[in-house]
């Protein structure tokens, strides 16, 4: 008698597990060194096995990308959605990213540090659907924080239409700079990142009040 088919929820365990190793090899080892063959061997699998999941490591890659924007835009929704108050929502949102890329330091890192292939480098691949999902998921960061700039302009004044992409780009450098510190622990011999990390985002809103 046949085995009978693994249950979906069986199936989607053993592609989170997949997922999560890739993950780990990516982050110690690099893109360039996630192989087939290296996942399977530290899953105790074959490669064969690897291969009922998922067709190759760049869908993998591109699979847990997916995975870590979809978390982060619901994290942004939910800062967005916490307030009526522009200047508030804004809070919210920084204060989240921060958050997040502290809390998932492993699925930031591919998502925003590593020299890890973009969408760009998928387009005219047999790939570049998986990218495109990628890409737009993606992307709903940058719709979210630009209405919030957009509803700061209207609110108050603070900022002109005209500035709200240098703005949105200078945030999120100075965000992006504040999880890298904290997650490489480089200053650990300068000060205490984490007792200064409210006091920095304060500072990141003062231009907006």
């Amino acid at each position: 008698m046949s085995k009978p088919p693994a249950s979906p929820e069986v199936v989607e365990a053993i592609r989170e597990r997949i997922l999560a190793e890739a993950l780990f090899i990516i982050n110690q080892d690099g893109y360039d060194d996630l192989s087939m063959r290296k996942l399977a061997k530290r899953l105790g699998v074959t490669a064969k096995t690897i291969y009922n999941y998922y067709s190759n490591k760049d869908e993998l890659y591109l699979m847990a990308l997916i995975k870590g924007f979809q978390a982060l835009s619901e994290e942004f929704q939910a800062a967005y959605e916490s307030s009526e108050n522009p200047v508030e929502k804004m809070r919210a949102v920084v204060h989240a990213y921060v958050r997040w890329g502290i809390e998932n330091r492993h699925y930031y890192n591919i998502m925003f540090s590593m020299n890890t292939p973009k969408y760009t480098d998928y387009v005219g691949t047999p790939m570049e659907e998986v990218a495109e999902k990628q890409n737009q998921v993606a992307l709903q960061l940058v719709k979210i924080g630009t209405a919030i700039l957009e509803e700061v302009a209207s609110y108050n004044g603070s900022i002109t239409p005209d500035e709200i992409t240098f703005r949105l780009l200078h945030i999120w450098s100075t965000l992006h700079g504040m999880v890298s510190l904290y997650i490489s622990r480089v200053t650990l011999e300068v000060g205490n990142l984490q007792e200064a990390l409210d006091r920095i985002l304060e500072e990141v809103l003062r231009p907006f009040k």
